[in-house]
């Protein structure tokens, strides 16, 4: 009965390590085992630069929107500059166009006011002159009818008619003030606004001189050191990912080739329950297989690269085993 039982213990053993085997060594006609990768980053000046400041060193872990590299460009900076100083001025004379019209108008008020005043002062004195006469018509009984219009009376019309016509010219001396202040003010805001869209411009390409962490990361290497002047397209330093981004797979046998474009599931071989959905990107050829993917060192076994692509948040290390299904 002890001997039954053992070998029954031994064929269940043995049916375990076949389907192990078969499941993840050979599998299905779909899976395969891989690799993950996580390829390095060279991050390049674009332009000529100075380098101004590296605030990270060889084997320091960085984050996205870490700084790694500030540059400076003295063409740029000088240019910048000739700008902001530009729109000061243009700025400067806007507002001082817009005194000078607001003199210009008080000017124009002020002397309307003492013209103005002037006519009045004599419509005045005549109305008086006219009253006058009018008080010595009635005290000797004159029939109005028979008087003939009085000079003053004439005076008066013509007068108020000065008056009239000297406020009206003012009024439009003051609109042709206005009209041609907001002519000069409307070029003025334009030639601004164009400046301040070229500084815009500038500020955002200076931005762009320094280099910042797109992903997680580690820094592998740093080729650059302060104050040097480089180049452009300039290597300034290296980065590895913290989590590898490609996983390379090999169809070993008569494995089925999925379609480009295919989605399949990658996990980790020493933790099954870390996981991430890739994609296949291409094929590649026939090779040896890596040392880390071989069954026996006696025997090499190769099969056709297939390249995955993977999110960069997943939780494998660069090269982790992978078993691709």
């Amino acid at each position: 009965m002890k001997l039954n039982w053992f070998y029954i213990f031994v064929a269940l053993l043995f049916s375990a390590m076949l389907f192990l085997s078969v499941r993840y060594f050979k599998g299905s006609g779909h899976g395969s085992v891989g690799i993950a990768y996580a390829k390095e980053r060279n991050i390049n000046s674009e332009k000529s630069a100075i380098v101004k400041s590296i605030p990270v060193i060889a084997g320091q872990e960085v984050k996205a929107g870490d700084l790694l590299v500030q540059l400076t460009s003295n063409e740029l900076e000088i240019e910048i500059h000739r700008l902001e100083n530009k729109l000061v001025i243009l700025r400067s004379e806007q507002a001082e166009k817009r005194k000078v019209a607001a003199s210009k108008i008080d000017l124009i008020r002020s002397e309307n006011s003492i013209r103005t005043q002037e006519l009045s002062t004599e419509i005045s004195e005549s109305e008086g002159e006219l009253e006058l006469n009018r008080q010595l018509i009635t005290s000797f009984k004159l029939d109005k009818d028979s008087v003939v219009t009085h000079p003053a009376e004439m005076k008066i019309n013509a007068l108020k008619e000065q008056r009239r016509r000297h406020e009206e010219t003012a009024l439009i001396r003051i609109e042709d003030v206005r009209n041609d202040n907001q002519m000069d003010l409307r070029n003025l805001e334009n030639e601004i606004k164009l400046l301040e869209k070229e500084l815009e411009l500038f500020e955002q390409e200076k931005i762009k001189l320094s280099k910042y962490a797109t992903t997680a990361g580690v820094i592998s290497n740093v080729f650059v050191k302060e104050g040097e002047q480089i180049q452009s397209y300039t290597s300034l330093l290296s980065v590895n990912p913290l989590h590898p981004t490609t996983v390379v797979g090999y169809l070993v046998g008569r494995k089925v080739m999925l379609p480009v474009g295919s989605t399949v599931q990658v996990a980790s071989y020493e933790r099954s329950s870390n996981q991430a959905t890739g994609k296949v990107i291409g094929y590649g050829s026939v090779v040896e297989l890596p040392l880390i993917l071989q069954k026996s060192t006696a025997t090499m076994a190769f099969g056709r690269e297939v390249f995955i692509q993977i999110p960069d948040a997943n939780p494998f290390a660069s090269g982790e085993k992978v078993i691709i299904r």
